[in-house]
């Protein structure tokens, strides 16, 4: 296999260096809508009158529906080799969901809308992934360097989504987000087609279910998946707890941004520092600062101390960057949709629980919460530093001649 992607369509050749910038930009572009909708959507159903364990629910809800969408979503793009063409298409949509939120009233209506929204929403950062763990797979890209891009953006939104918010008040969110979800289909046209990555040739019928045997890939799925979740309490409440202390949204950003800083290191350090030892070294050390930012969470620290305890966010970014890589190491090319779609059903079944609990238990313990959040995420470093002794990151099924070989 050579470093370069020929792209017959198109009739253009992208080297490792240009694949590598055109999977950043597509990072950044995805990733901008979250600056805003991800962290400021607890707060604009507080201000639709919801109470916490509404909330709670209607956020485990998309999490908990990867496991009808996700999948075959994923499947289908491996099916047709058309990851880029699914992603703009459920960007589309998203775009056009988000755009009418503000003309649904009532929880029964919130719930029907979210279900909705999921069929869309969901897949987008996982057929990111998938289009950009294909290009690492093939090419032997850098994932953290271009998905540093992603977090890039997910400030940028913040820190201008925060001062427009204040500025505009909190109703605007939603239109602001469909504003910014036109970005990424700006870009979307200009990557190369995914099936110029591996074989062209569409994956056998059933040869998914190997996956589903590979014991070491589901084992650090699932722990991985412990860890991520254990962020369901801050991701649902912390919006609302800071608003309660009456933080500014522009603080708010701001806190936000500074997490997101810590993931842009993480990010930018982590693979090179790895090197060629296990992922999942990278998981156990990024699950540790996961780890003791719960345990100094739950001590209800004051905004100075916040600002610090935000640098711990990365360690979040850390882990999932461990899992991408273990993926891109053992699945082939021409399932790595799938193998994300198989991660998304693990982690949404997780997540769900984690964060339709998170309402009962902010309401019954408030900071003191994140206690429990600690314990779930020890749970996931101990499966994984049991298993890493045994563990094997390398390929296990055979990569087939490609168009570039």
């Amino acid at each position: 296999m050579t470093a370069e992607a020929t792209v017959p369509e198109a009739g253009v050749t992208y080297g490792a260096r240009g694949l590598g910038r055109s999977v950043s930009l597509l990072y950044a572009t995805v990733y901008l809508h979250y600056g805003v909708f991800g962290l400021f959507i607890p707060v604009w159903l507080a201000h639709a009158g919801l109470q916490s364990k509404a909330i709670g629910m209607l956020l485990a809800t998309p999490m908990l529906l990867r496991i009808l969408f996700v999948a075959p979503v994923t499947a289908l793009a491996d099916h047709l080799r058309r990851i880029r063409e699914l992603l703009f298409a459920c960007i589309v949509g998203t775009a056009g969901f988000v755009a009418m939120l503000g003309l649904v009233h009532g929880f029964v209506a919130m719930a029907i809308f979210f279900v909705a929204l999921s069929v869309v929403w969901d897949p987008l950062p996982i057929l990111a992934d998938a289009y950009a763990v294909a290009a690492v797979r093939a090419r032997k890209l850098d994932f953290g360097r271009m998905r540093v891009w992603g977090s890039l953006g997910f400030v940028l939104a913040n820190l201008a989504g925060g001062k427009a918010l204040d500025l505009m008040g909190i109703g605007a969110m939603p239109m602001l987000t469909a504003g910014l979800l036109i970005v990424p289909l700006l870009v979307i046209p200009f990557l190369p087609p995914d099936r110029q990555l591996g074989s062209p040739e569409p994956p056998p019928r059933g040869e998914w279910r190997m996956l589903l045997k590979d014991r070491d890939l589901l084992v650090v799925m699932f722990a991985t998946t412990l860890i991520v979740a254990s962020q369901g309490l801050f991701g649902a409440f912390s919006a609302i707890h800071w608003s309660a202390e009456h933080y500014s949204s522009t603080f708010i950003g701001f806190l936000s941004a500074v997490g997101i800083g810590s993931e842009v290191v993480v990010l930018w350090g982590a693979q090179k520092a790895l090197g060629a030892r296990s992922p999942l070294i990278l998981i156990l050390v990024a699950g540790a600062m996961t780890l003791a930012r719960w345990l100094l969470m739950s001590l209800d620290p004051k905004p100075g101390f916040m600002i610090a305890l935000q640098l711990l966010n990365g360690g979040g970014m850390g882990v999932i960057a461990g899992l991408m890589l273990f993926i891109a190491q053992r699945a082939p090319v021409r399932l790595m949709a799938t193998a994300q779609g198989i991660n998304a059903v693990v982690l949404g079944v997780t997540a769900a629980v984690v964060a339709a609990a998170s309402g009962f238990v902010w309401q019954a313990f408030g900071s003191q919460g994140y206690l429990l959040m600690a314990a779930i995420a020890a749970v996931g470093m101990a499966i994984i530093a049991v298993h890493l002794k045994g563990a094997k990151s390398a390929a296990i099924y055979p990569e087939p001649e490609t168009a570039n070989s």
